[in-house]
């Protein structure tokens, strides 16, 4: 006999599309690090969106990288750390990426969700 847990799934808690922007690093002008990003909607990712737990977000804040969600991808990264993932208004930066088991089944971003960036 197989035993299986069940998994309460509402409406929003599915797989979300997100369209992602590659980070371009630059020297500007005056001599000071910019960033650009750049894309064209062609390169997209399906992941679930869920909020970080408050010891995720200590230990991240420890890292002097702030995070406010995370996104769960099956297989392996498509984007890549200080990437930007759109989805829809809200806009979140890829702070890092965790491949669990390192076997490409499944990729954790951590994302810090930002309304100053456009």
């Amino acid at each position: 006999m197989m035993r299986r847990a069940m998994m309460y799934l509402r409406p929003g808690n599915l797989y979300k599309e997100f369209v992602i922007e590659d980070n371009k690093a630059d020297i500007g002008k005056t001599g000071r690090a910019t960033a650009s990003f750049s894309g064209d909607g062609s390169r997209t990712l399906k992941g679930a969106l869920a909020e970080a737990t408050p010891k995720q977000k200590v230990e991240w804040q420890q890292l002097q990288h702030p995070i406010s969600h995370t996104i769960i991808q099956d297989g392996r990264p498509k984007a890549k750390a200080e990437d930007k993932l759109i989805l829809g208004e809200r806009i979140f930066l890829i702070q890092g990426i965790d491949d669990p088991g390192s076997i490409g089944v499944c990729t954790i971003y951590y994302v810090e969700e930002r309304m100053d960036v456009k």
